[in-house]
């Protein structure tokens, strides 16, 4: 009985396992490869060991759940659509849980996974830590600009009730409908006003022109149109007689008749960000480079 007994264990521990995990490959951080850094960023003692506390990775694979998380039927799933969208849209969309997040809070763990495995400049990156009970969402490059503030926090609010019951694979597979829906509806109006202008992200943003401005333009361009108007025909002397209205050299009389044909209401939108000319929060992570985002617990 003992014997079936273990059998049964050993069986179910192998079945769980091969269900749930899921290897993960690694590379080794050392001074011929860089310690893994891209070389657009410095490799000053800083870079050096904030990177040495990231793990090594293949770039290609996207998703990486260390924490094992997911089923492998969800992982294949979720590996799936991040490299569909991610070479459609020329973006790198991350997706990494982790067991717990060492000394590093989320934003450092998230920012340093993205930069230190060379994803590029341009993507979105899911950091969920079941230890700490914490999720976070990094955004790099292009990626601040259309996964801005308002669309970060609105997606930590979606997947959150999934990750607190613990349905990990729905809240990570919630986290790239999201993605992609972002990408339909392109850069949001708060946001169009910026521009990437370097390779490390950083952005700036243009002011829009304040509304009360717009506004006391108008009523100066209206004053002054009536203005010159008015003085203009200030100048025209006084008629006494009917016969000066008349044209002389024209006897017959005619009717004229004015035809409204078409008429066309023309509307601008302005906007009124209180941010004054758009852009999000950013900061620079241990690289240098320049990052949007936020998170939450679950």
């Amino acid at each position: 009985m003992k014997k079936i007994l273990t059998v049964c264990i050993c069986f179910i521990l192998l079945f769980c396992g091969g269900v749930f995990a899921s290897e993960i490959e690694t590379f080794e951080r050392n001074s011929s490869n860089r310690y893994g850094i891209p070389k657009r960023f410095e490799m000053g003692q800083k870079q050096i060991d904030a990177a040495l506390k990231t793990p090594y990775v293949n770039s290609e694979e996207l998703v990486y759940d260390f924490a094992e998380l997911f089923t492998l039927e969800e992982t294949e799933k979720l590996k799936e659509t991040a490299q569909r969208i991610s070479k459609k849209e020329n973006y790198k969309i991350v997706i990494v849980t982790v067991p717990n997040l060492g000394r590093k809070s989320p934003m450092a763990y998230a920012d340093d996974f993205f930069d230190y495995n060379d994803f590029g400049k341009d993507g979105i990156l899911l950091l969920i830590s079941i230890g700490s009970r914490d999720v976070y969402i990094s955004t790099s490059g292009e990626g601040q600009l259309l996964f801005d503030s308002d669309r970060v926090n609105n997606t930590i609010d979606r997947i959150t009730p999934s990750l607190s019951n613990g349905y990990y694979g729905n809240g990570a597979s919630r986290f790239l409908d999201l993605v992609e829906q972002a990408f339909e509806k392109g850069i949001s109006d708060k946001m169009s006003l910026c521009t990437i202008v370097d390779d490390l992200g950083n952005y700036t943003c243009k002011k829009p022109l304040p509304i009360t401005f717009i506004i006391l333009g108008s009523v100066v361009v209206s004053f002054l149109t009536i203005f010159f108007v008015t003085k203009k025909y200030k100048r025209i002397k006084k008629a006494t007689d009917a016969q000066n209205y008349l044209n002389r050299e024209e006897k017959d009389l005619y009717e004229n008749q004015d035809t409204l044909i078409n008429t066309r209401t023309t509307r601008t939108y302005i906007s009124s960000s209180s941010n004054g000319g758009g852009g999000g929060s950013s900061h620079s992570g241990s690289s240098g480079a320049s990052h949007g985002g936020g998170g939450g617990k679950f």
